[in-house]
C-alpha cells in the first residue's frame, strides 16, 4: 500500500504563477544540474521535477474521452499533466543526477516515482514538503526522510531554505520528530499513546520553527525576489504570510501576483471569518457528495441511521490524512456496531489521484469528493483549517462534539460515548 508523507499543513490550492521579474544572471548560467542522494524507501525508481508552470492536462483530457471506467491514466500522461520538466533513474548507489535549462529562478518540486520494494510493493510518490528554487548553477540534494530534504549550492535555495532549515535547533527538532515516528517493538498500548502524543508536540514544533524561518526571510530579506519566492514555495502557511505580502506590496506595487494574492490571503486570515470557524458546540453543516460510483449521499441521512457522525477531509497528497487511515478502520471496526460512522471528503482536483488513493486505501465508509470549491470543504473551510481535519457530530443533535480526533484521541472520545 502506498503512503505518502508531510507535516500537518495549513494549505491553499492557489494556483501560483511564475515571477513576473527575473534577476540578473551570467549569461552562461542558463543550466541547473542537480545532483546527490536519496534515502530509503525512495533509493530506487526515478527522480522527477515538476514545474507548476509546466502543467498541461490536455492529453489528460483527451485521453479521458476515450477512457474505459476505472481504467488508470498512462504515466507519461499523468507527467505531462502534472508538468515533468526532467527525470532520471536512480543509480544501485541511491544516486541521481538531472540537468534542466532555466531561464529565470522559480519554483518547483521533486518526487520519486517507481520506488519499489523488496516484496515489490510500489511506494507512492511524494511531492508534498519537497519543494526548492530551480536556478542556474550546480545544486547538491541529500534526501532525509521522503518529505525531508537538504539542497545546498545554489542562491536562492539557501537564501529561502536552509536560512532556517540549516540550523541546530531545526536539525534537532526534525531529529525528534523522526525518533518519535519509529514504531517501539513491544510496545504497550499506553506507551503508544504516550508516544503519539509526544510526536503530535514535536510535528508542531517542526512546523513552528519552519514558519518562523520563513517568515523571517519573507519580512526582512533585502531582495524582493527572495521574499517572494519564499512566500510562493511555502506548503505551511499562517497569517505571516498576510504580513510578508503587505511588505512586499509596497517594495513590488506593480506586481499583479503580490496583490492578487494579499487580498485572498487577507480574506482567509480576516478576524471576522477566522471567529466563524466551526468548532465543539456548534451546529455542524450538512452536505451531498457523490461516490467515486456517481452514487449521491447525504450526512442528513447518514445522520439518520447513527448515533455519531465522523466527516473526514483528506486528500491523496496529505501522508499525515494517509497515514491515519488505517487506526481509523480499526475503530470503525470497533464501534460500527454501536452507532458510528464516517464519511471521507476528499479535495483531490484530479479524479485519477482520487480514484488511486481511494483504489490503495480501500475506504469502508462513504467516500466523498471533490475538490476545494465543492459544497463540503466550503462549508467547512477545509482551505483554512488545513489537512488532516475532521468533526465528530452527534447525529441526533447535529452538535459537533469535538474536532480534529488522532488515534487515540478518536478512541477514547468514542469509548466515553458509546461504551
Amino acid at each position: 500500500m502506498r503512503r505518502r508523507d508531510c507535516t500537518r499543513i495549513c494549505v491553499f490550492g492557489l494556483v501560483l504563477s511564475l515571477l513576473a521579474s527575473s534577476p540578473v544572471l551570467a549569461e552562461e548560467a542558463s543550466v541547473m544540474v542537480l545532483e546527490g542522494t536519496t534515502a530509503a524507501p525512495y533509493d530506487n525508481g526515478d527522480f522527477t521535477v515538476f514545474d507548476p508552470a509546466r502543467r498541461d492536462p490536455t492529453r489528460l483530457e483527451q485521453w479521458k474521452k476515450t477512457a474505459k471506467p476505472d481504467e488508470r491514466v498512462p504515466l507519461d500522461v499523468h507527467l505531462e499533466a502534472q508538468g515533468v520538466i526532467a527525470q532520471a533513474p536512480i543509480g544501485p548507489d541511491a544516486r541521481f543526477r538531472v540537468e534542466i535549462p532555466v531561464d529565470r529562478p522559480r519554483t518547483a518540486s521533486f518526487a520519486v516515482y517507481n520506488a519499489t520494494a523488496p516484496g515489490g510493493l510500489v511506494w507512492g510518490p511524494v511531492t508534498m514538503g519537497n519543494n526548492f528554487i530551480l536556478e542556474p548553477g550546480r545544486l547538491e540534494l541529500r534526501m532525509i526522510r521522503s518529505n525531508y530534504s537538504v539542497i545546498t549550492g545554489g542562491h536562492y535555495n539557501d537564501a529561502v531554505f536552509n536560512s532556517w532549515r540549516l540550523t541546530d535547533e531545526y536539525e534537532t527538532a526534525q531529529s525528534e520528530y523522526a525518533q518519535l515516528r519509529a514504531p517501539v517493538e513491544g510496545e504497550t498500548e499506553e506507551s503508544q499513546r504516550n508516544r503519539w502524543d509526544r510526536l503530535q508536540v514535536a510535528q508542531d514544533k517542526v512546523l513552528q520553527l519552519e514558519m518562523q524561518g520563513r517568515s523571517n526571510v519573507a519580512l526582512t530579506h533585502p531582495d524582493p525576489a527572495v521574499r517572494r519566492l519564499t512566500i510562493e514555495s511555502a506548503w505551511s502557511i499562517g497569517p505571516w504570510v498576510v504580513e510578508a505580502l503587505r511588505v512586499l506590496a509596497k517594495l513590488t506595487p506593480d506586481d499583479p501576483w503580490v496583490t492578487e494574492r494579499l487580498a485572498a490571503f487577507e480574506k482567509a486570515f480576516d478576524p471576522e471569518t477566522l471567529a466563524m470557524r466551526l468548532g465543539p458546540g456548534d451546529e455542524a453543516i450538512d452536505f451531498t457528495g457523490e461516490t467515486l460510483d456517481g452514487e449521491v449521499v447525504r450526512t442528513a441521512d447518514l445522520r439518520t441511521n447513527n448515533r455519531y457522525l465522523l466527516v473526514e477531509f483528506w486528500a491523496s497528497w496529505c501522508g499525515p490524512c494517509r497515514l491515519e487511515i488505517p487506526h481509523m478502520k480499526q475503530a470503525y471496526a470497533r464501534f460500527r456496531d454501536k452507532g458510528f460512522e464516517i464519511v471521507s471528503f476528499t479535495v483531490d482536483e484530479e479524479r485519477e489521484d482520487w480514484v488511486e488513493a481511494s483504489g490503495e486505501e480501500e475506504l469502508p465508509w462513504p467516500n466523498l469528493g471533490m475538490g476545494w470549491e465543492a459544497e463540503a470543504p466550503l462549508a467547512y473551510d477545509a482551505r483554512t483549517e488545513g489537512l488532516p481535519n475532521n468533526y465528530l457530530i452527534d447525529a441526533r443533535t447535529r452538535t459537533i462534539v469535538a474536532k480534529d480526533l488522532r488515534r487515540h484521541k478518536l478512541d477514547e472520545k468514542l469509548e466515553e460515548l458509546l461504551e
